[in-house]
């Protein structure tokens, strides 16, 4: 599903007109970078949680050049899905 029809289904779902669906999913996606970019954690209920995380300096081999690089520290995402989720998922 590409974010058209996307926006489409969830413009069905609610009456709401596509423009106004369109305009809520983008504030939607602002507040989350938002807060994920000054460290808060989202917990979407029934969906899962976002949450950043810190990767630690690390060394690693360049086979094409032999030698050793450091790769800086860096903020990564991390998803953990919900027990909700999961169970829906995994339905027969």
């Amino acid at each position: 599903m590409n974010n058209k029809d996307f926006l489409e289904k969830v413009s069905q779902k609610t009456n709401f007109e596509t423009a106004d669906v369109k305009e809520l999913v983008n504030q939607l996606i602002d507040v989350i970078l938002d807060d994920i970019a000054s460290g808060d954690s989202i917990n979407v209920q029934g969906f899962g949680t976002f949450e950043p995380r810190e990767k630690a300096r690390r060394k690693m081999f360049n086979p094409t050049t032999k030698s050793f690089i450091i790769i800086p520290p860096k903020t990564t995402l991390s998803y953990k899905m919900s027990p909700v989720l999961k169970e829906r998922l995994n339905m027969e």
